[in-house]
């Protein structure tokens, strides 16, 4: 009998919420000041097992995440002129159509609408991140992009009366994002995925921490969102990652989702693994409303 196979396991940190200076319940930041209550993150010490090692592997129709194969035309030049006006209109008009016929694909959805997508480059070390930074690097805390209410919100912000429509008929929807490197296989602050199927109840009410901010830039970005979602730690969680993300993969997950059994909390972390000399993580991701029949 052939022995089973052993997953393939590294070592690291990771951020996750760390309560609030003043014991409230819920954390405040403004983003002009810099005034407060959030503790810096919680430095979570995790074991994260390579999904390339696993068998089944997780994937997207299962557990609300896994690692496709997709070539995207854009060149790595191409993805980092994003941040300017032309180069930002080229990623929506040619990688945007690329990410929605792969999103169809993956999910069997007819409606899928890339609406946003973020640029990220990380070359911190760790230990070198605040809860004041969150949002400018490569956001190396644990986190859902939305929760029940302002998913619901974000979904009707870009969608309308359709949003309102298919809602009522009870269908499920969910923010899914496609998420990439841009020019080398990232060996350095890798996403980490947090499996919560063993945790018993787990919800956006009990496992997650409302951050309010306010003076917010990112609102020209990525639209209107009342708060931001912290995972809350759980000894129960378990945690993956892919080595050496390439080029001609990418990585798919629910960050929102209506069925709380497939959203996936996920935030990058530092893998102890990490050559010295490893390059900056250049990472770009497209997030997309998808609703499901």
């Amino acid at each position: 009998m052939a022995a089973a196979a052993v997953a393939s396991t590294t070592t690291g940190l990771m951020g996750m919420w760390n309560g609030t200076k003043d014991g409230k319940e819920d954390g405040y930041i403004d983003w002009a000041s810099g005034s407060t209550n959030v503790h810096d993150p919680l430095e979570v010490k995790i074991d994260v097992e390579d999904i390339r090692s696993l068998s089944p592997q997780p994937d997207y129709e299962h557990n609300g995440y896994g690692i496709v194969k997709h070539k995207s035309s854009l060149t790595p030049e191409q993805f980092l002129a994003g941040n300017d006006p032309e180069g930002k209109k080229y990623i929506e008009d040619v990688y945007f159509k690329e990410v929605a016929e792969l999103v169809k694909q993956i999910t069997g959805s007819d409606i899928v609408v890339p609406y946003v997508f973020r640029i990220r480059q990380n070359s911190m070390k760790a230990g070198e991140f605040a809860a004041n930074k969150l949002s400018h690097a490569a956001l190396p805390v644990a986190h859902v992009d939305r929760d029940a209410v302002t998913g619901e919100d974000g979904v009707r912000e870009i969608l309308g009366d359709v949003a309102d429509d298919l809602i009522r008929q009870g269908k499920r929807y969910a923010q899914v994002n496609i998420w990439r490197t841009i020019d080398q296989p990232i060996q350095k602050w890798p996403l980490c995925f947090i499996n919560h199927s063993a945790v018993s109840g787990w919800s956006y009410d009990t496992h997650l921490a409302r951050v309010y901010p306010s003076n917010d830039p990112r609102i020209a970005i990525r639209g209107e969102k009342k708060h931001d979602s912290v995972v809350k730690y759980d000894p129960a969680y378990k945690y993956h990652y892919v080595s050496k993300l390439d080029l001609d993969e990418a990585l798919v997950f629910s960050s929102f989702d209506s069925d709380m059994a497939k959203v996936c909390p996920h935030g990058a972390f530092w893998d102890d693994a990490s050559p010295s000399n490893a390059p900056t993580r250049r990472s770009i991701e497209v997030r997309c409303w998808v609703f499901f029949d």
